[in-house]
């Protein structure tokens, strides 16, 4: 299996980049910065090195020049990426060495077609002889990012009865609070109602009082009567007779 170390800062251009390779069948082992990049080429000795111009530490035409230079990965290929709007130096690249030069963001038939070729090894172990004109890959056609494909509708999500129950729960309780606020304010209305409408006049309720003070006060106690004596009995009507005097006659 082809194997290529991809060095770049961006995590993005990493996940793009791991997974058009990986899909073509390259492992493909990343790294973030210049200097991991060389310490990681004496454990791997990839096929290829793919390196940003803006690394970090050691930039990629510091890299690429070590590759090319140093006698130890002479069937190592070197193509050089940058960002959509990064600088690239055609001359520094030269002569480092470069094998190519790719721009980001990868698109994947852009990145295969200068990986591929790049990828087949020359016969047995010969040393590639460097040139000194600087021969980059044929140039990449313009990036057109593809048409986007018509939104699909989204399945329909399972109904969860929890998050519904818990809904309802809410709405209810928002609701109960209003009513009770509402029967609140009409039982207190009616009961002023009530009372100012119950209230007697001032002078009923002074003529009240007076009649509650009459009601406390106890009324004077009446004299005794003196107990009667028997009455007499009546008296016997008197029959007067009249006895006739009868004169002697003399």
């Amino acid at each position: 299996m082809s194997r290529i170390l991809l060095a770049d800062h961006s995590p993005h251009a990493q996940r793009m980049g791991e997974r058009i390779l990986r899909d073509e069948g390259f492992e493909v082992v990343t790294v973030t910065d210049g200097e991991t990049a060389l310490l990681r080429l004496k454990d791997l000795a990839p096929d290829l090195v793919m390196a940003d111009v803006s690394l970090p530490s050691r930039s990629g035409y510091e890299i690429c020049e070590y590759v090319k230079t140093s006698g130890k990965y002479p069937q190592t290929r070197v193509l050089l990426t940058a960002g959509p709007v990064a600088a690239f130096d055609d001359t520094r690249a030269h002569a480092a060495g470069s094998d190519g030069f790719v721009r980001k963001p990868f698109e994947a038939s852009v990145l295969l077609a200068m990986v591929q070729p790049l990828m087949e090894k020359p016969d047995g172990n010969a040393i590639p002889a460097r040139t000194t004109e600087f021969k980059p890959a044929a140039p990449a056609p313009p990036y057109t990012p593809a048409a986007p494909a018509p939104p699909q509708p989204a399945p329909p999500r399972p109904i969860d009865r929890e998050q519904v129950r818990a809904a309802v729960i809410l709405a209810l309780e928002a609701s109960l609070i209003t009513m009770i606020e509402n029967i609140t304010d009409k039982v207190v209305v009616a009961l002023e109602t009530e009372a100012r409408t119950a209230a007697p006049a001032p002078a009923k309720v002074a003529e009240t009082k007076v009649a509650a003070a009459s009601a406390a006060t106890p009324p004077p106690a009446r004299p005794e009567q003196p107990k009667s004596q028997p009455a007499p009995a009546p008296e016997e009507p008197v029959v007067r007779i009249r006895t006739p005097v009868f004169r002697t006659l003399s």
